[in-house]
């Protein structure tokens, strides 16, 4: 299904700037209308705009410094209802208006029939067409004429992260302000703002991981959750050893009962003599040569395993590796240094602020040691801290979430960053939860495109069961 293909939009084009009747801290500061239709029947009402809140939430005061969230708001009639459905993006740092446009336009008739109730997407702070916007352009510039090292690349990495974070603080950004905790507080302030008694909270990823900040700090305003590829509130840092399981059972599933060995083989050589590779960059279409060590093909594993697609080509790449023949990474990894990149300073916050409980710290740096993965699943942001200087949410806030919330869990059976382990932990304090594990899916699947999908989110919508 092409978007618009089936779309007539009708557009009224008019911009209305009004303020909203929640509280003083939080209120629409513009908001634009227009009119589609869907199908032969369906009438939408399409609002985007931007929700003005607090930067910090306990500095309320009459001169207290506010920024301003991108919202974008679908409903059927002319009157938003009393509750909405609100779809939390991951990343983190995704753009969450983006990703309600894009189901909507692709989606189409189908789509909205998920839905019970209107529909809210937001850019959360420092992401998308929120102001400000923290994303970075800045890269890494990593030398090719040596194999990829925590040694040699962390200092150049903290030297650019350093000279980001102090651009922003230049321009008066409070960059601790960036934290789930405050973006949770964000969350009910764009509810108040938009007129609604209780949420329904669809969140993937680190989205799920905000959703269930949000449950935390305002139970009373949810009403049922969708999570998806779960990440509680302690899974931030994640665990080398689910690398693993999800590799042995990619071996069974796909009859290559070797691979696991195979690829530890592969990074034992590397890490003990790297290879030098003459290779053409696609961008100046000349020759040059990269040195790969095992830290490069640990990190396009990582890659990898996130792509349903490139799963299938894993077993393939790791015999050539084996055999010497390393031409067939080498473009992807001169690609994957000249890319590398800050991103987003909201990114580096969200994840350095939720952090990890010491003991799970523990468990990260000795399941390293044996994992083929190692730290990669981490690296670089987990060693960024003190450049950033994030505020530490603290324990309390990694705690598990206790709640008797609906909540509907699901979760690609072959996903490492994102684990089966994740959604039963977060399940065990949530008695309302039912998780639902996507067989032979990794991170990213298709939610919505499945038949069986499609009814038992409606079902669940329905009943709360």
């Amino acid at each position: 299904m092409k978007p618009f293909a089936y779309m007539a939009f009708v557009l009224m084009g008019i911009a209305i700037f009004i303020c909203g009747p929640a509280r003083a801290d939080s209120r629409i500061v513009s908001q634009t209308e227009q009119q589609i239709s869907i199908g032969e029947n369906m009438q939408l009402t399409i609002n985007t705009g931007m929700i003005e809140v607090l930067e910090l939430h306990a500095d309320a005061g009459e001169n207290s410094k506010k920024i301003e969230l991108a919202f974008i708001r679908i409903q059927r009639g002319s009157k938003p209802g009393k509750s909405a459905h609100l779809i939390l993006a991951g990343g983190p740092g995704d753009s969450g208006v983006k990703l309600v446009q894009d189901m909507v336009q692709q989606g189409g008739a189908d789509f909205m029939q998920i839905f019970d109730a209107d529909i809210i997407g937001i850019d959360q702070r420092g992401t998308g067409k929120s102001i400000p916007n923290l994303a970075s352009d800045v890269r890494y510039e990593l030398p090719l004429d040596q194999p990829a090292s925590p040694e040699l690349w962390l200092p150049i990495i903290e030297q650019a992260n350093a000279k980001v974070a102090a651009s922003f603080r230049s321009k008066g950004i409070r960059l601790e302000a960036y934290n789930t905790r405050e973006s949770a507080d964000d969350v009910d302030d764009i509810r108040q703002a938009l007129g609604y008694e209780k949420l329904t909270l669809w969140g993937r990823s680190y989205g799920s991981h905000l959703a269930l900040a949000v449950l935390r700090q305002h139970s009373t305003s949810i009403e049922r959750m969708v999570l998806v590829s779960p990440e509680g509130p302690n899974h931030t840092w994640k665990l080398p050893s689910q690398a693993d399981v999800v590799l042995h059972t990619l071996s069974e599933r796909m009859n290559e009962p070797d691979l696991f060995a195979l690829m530890q083989s592969v990074m034992r050589r590397l890490k003990k003599t790297p290879v030098k590779v003459e290779v053409v960059d696609p961008a100046s279409n000349s020759n040059t040569s990269v040195v790969i060590g095992a830290l490069d093909l640990q990190l396009l594993t990582i890659q990898a395993l996130g792509n349903p697609r490139a799963i299938q080509t894993l077993p393939a790449a790791y015999r050539k590796m084996a055999g010497g023949d390393f031409s067939a990474i080498a473009p992807l990894v001169l690609m994957y240094r000249k890319q590398l990149g800050v991103q987003s300073a909201m990114k580096q916050m969200m994840d350095l602020s939720s952090g990890a409980s010491a003991e799970r710290r523990l468990r990260i740096k000795s399941e390293a040691q044996d994992s083929v993965l190692g730290m990669a699943f981490n690296f670089p942001t987990m060693y960024l801290a003190d450049i950033w200087k994030p505020e530490d949410l603290g324990d309390e806030f990694r705690a598990a979430v206790a709640s008797d919330v609906p909540t509907m869990i699901l979760v690609g059976e072959l996903d490492p960053r994102t684990p089966v382990a994740n959604a039963r932990e977060i399940a065990a304090t949530l008695p309302n939860a039912k998780i639902e594990v996507i067989q032979n899916a990794a991170h990213q699947f298709d939610l919505f495109g499945s038949p069986q999908l499609r009814e038992k989110l409606i079902a669940f919508l329905k009943s709360g069961k």
